[in-house]
């Protein structure tokens, strides 16, 4: 999200009620994932940030001296560490730790109804799948996001439908790992979890992979920065620490 969204339309904010101590079988999950799930394994990241993806613009973010598999995170201004530096989001924190090759096309203002903004990528999701075509991931995640409060649940619903499907369509052999809105510190609007429970139903119908991380930032307005909208880089560790704990509770094998 943008710090210019309506409140109608709050942006997305990662809530982080965990602390950066994080159990470690996420690298053990990526290996039996990747034995077990031959072309629609996990895709990889890495630990180097500084090289940029092919896409031009400043959200395409590019990890390419690592081990591993591709993976692509579709995603908004939280994922995309707004107000930090790219190397402080959660995608490259959790790259780093895995080696996996990241590419992350997150951008501000996006959801998969919403257009992000227009110096980044002025596009809703859809446009962001495309720029991953020629990157061949084999992994895409995708996450739910809260700019898309306030439009109608029907186009949401539908839209989301759409968005896996191209994925599906253009990126065969990638599977799809779809992740739940996040809120800040308070409670979330009654809409944000029908938009999460777009993303679950499309994703799962398509075969993929949903995982709830829940909303680690609740009760934790230090770990918001000014904007009260984007978490601060200790919120983006805990947004970490909540999707490593999310993939260790669902018992996932990437």
């Amino acid at each position: 999200m943008t710090p210019s969204t309506p409140s109608t339309a709050h942006p997305l904010a990662a809530r982080t009620t965990r602390a950066p101590n994080r159990p470690r079988p996420v690298r053990a999950v990526v290996a039996a994932a990747l034995a077990a799930v031959t072309a629609l394994a996990l895709v990889g990241c890495s630990e180097d940030s500084s090289e940029a993806a092919p896409s031009p613009t400043a959200t395409d973010r590019a990890w390419d001296h690592a081990p591993g598999e591709r993976i692509v995170v579709i995603g908004d201004s939280v994922s995309g560490g707004h107000g930090l530096t790219p190397e402080q989001a959660w995608p490259a924190l959790l790259a780093r730790t895995e080696r996996w090759q990241l590419t992350n096309l997150s951008c501000d203002g996006a959801g998969v109804v919403a257009e992000g903004d227009a110096d980044e990528c002025a596009s809703a999701y859809p446009g962001l799948v495309r720029r991953a075509v020629d990157l061949r991931p084999r992994v895409v995640f995708v996450q739910a996001s809260s700019n898309d409060l306030g439009e109608d649940d029907a186009e949401v619903t539908s839209a989301t439908d759409q968005l896996v499907a191209l994925v599906h369509r253009d990126l065969p052999r990638a599977r799809v790992v779809g992740l739940s809105a996040v809120w800040n510190e308070q409670a979330p609007p009654a809409q944000l979890a029908t938009i999460s429970a777009a993303l679950h139903r499309a994703v799962r119908k398509d075969g993929g992979t949903y995982v709830d991380i829940g909303q680690p930032l609740s009760g934790h307005a230090d770990w918001m920065q000014s904007d009260d909208v984007h978490p601060t880089a200790r919120g983006q560790r805990a947004f970490e620490a909540g999707v490593i704990d999310a993939f260790s509770r669902d018992h996932l094998r990437f």
